[in-house]
């Protein structure tokens, strides 16, 4: 077994067995019909142990490149948390619907206006009306401390970023980055973006028989060495979506092992392949990107 998987079966024993322990290890059918709040006492117990782990592990030091026992913890009670907290009948929304192609993007408002859910500060998840998850809020999942370690592995990238767009023309402007002034303590990390792809096509060929092109940046002696640092922490965060989001991690798992037998060669064969369950991912340092509106794609806000 290798280490992948013994983190992805430890992570989803953690959780089946915080759920079964807070539940009483009662078993619930996929018939069942439960309430919200049906589950508060489970998910006060839940809180309570994510408290005091939260407060065990502000006092205690990460290990600088792998996840710690107490971090698979932490994830899992976070996860378990949002399943029991589920927020039904705050949208209309159906995801079927909602992943369809829309003829004109900005029809999305009539469709799908804007879910009136008040605030959420602890892990929910947002069902559909079918009662079918549609997102899942995860806050805390990750320790301050990772975000610094992971923040410090970025470093090295600042002379890579790109600070501006190819084309100022405005009509491009909406597939580019409106990049914000740079505030006092931001020259640490600098400013700007880096795309990252092994295999993407470009922007309006996106048919099966278009050919797709590695991003330039992946040539980069720093942007290896990157993808190298942050390979622990990207194989820890799909272990959670494969959990979370299982038709999306095995799809990203097919995607990449399809682009490592193309022609040309899958650029990040040296490193053992791109780690991500994603096929694109961008660095975004101190700057705003619009909101994604190419035309015939799915809504999002």
């Amino acid at each position: 077994m290798n280490a992948d998987s013994a983190t992805d079966q430890t992570l989803s024993a953690l959780v089946h067995h915080t759920l079964s322990s807070v539940l009483g290890g009662s078993r619930l059918s996929a018939s069942a019909v439960i309430q919200r709040c049906d589950l508060q006492k489970p998910r006060l117990r839940v809180r309570s142990q994510l408290t005091n782990l939260q407060r065990h592990m502000a006092e205690e030091p990460l290990p600088p490149a792998s996840i710690s026992c107490q971090e698979l913890k932490l994830t899992a009670l976070v996860i378990s948390h949002a399943i029991l907290n589920p927020w039904e009948d705050v949208t209309e929304w159906d995801i079927d619907q909602f992943a369809e192609p829309m003829r004109n993007v900005m029809d999305k408002t009539k469709y799908f206006p804007h879910p009136q859910w008040g605030h959420i500060s602890d892990p929910a998840t947002i069902l559909d009306v079918h009662g079918r998850v549609l997102v899942w809020y995860l806050p805390g999942i990750i320790p301050p401390a990772r975000v610094e370690h992971v923040n410090e592995i970025h470093i090295p990238l600042k002379d890579s970023l790109v600070q501006c767009s190819k084309t100022g023309h405005p009509s491009k402007r909406r597939f580019g980055h409106k990049h914000v002034p740079e505030e006092d303590g931001n020259e640490k990390f600098g400013h700007g973006r880096l795309m990252n792809s092994p295999a993407t096509f470009q922007q309006a060929h996106m048919r099966l028989e278009d050919q797709v092109y590695e991003s330039s940046s992946l040539k980069k002696p720093a942007v290896r060495q990157w993808l190298r640092d942050i390979t622990y922490a990207e194989d820890f965060w799909n272990t959670i979506a494969e959990i979370v989001l299982p038709d999306l991690a095995q799809v990203g798992k097919e995607a990449i092992s399809a682009s490592s037998t193309g022609s040309p060669p899958n650029p990040l064969a040296l490193l053992g392949g791109l780690p991500s369950i994603l096929v694109y991912v961008d660095v975004i340092v101190n700057q705003e990107t619009p909101p994604h509106q190419d035309q015939s794609s799915a809504p999002s806000w």
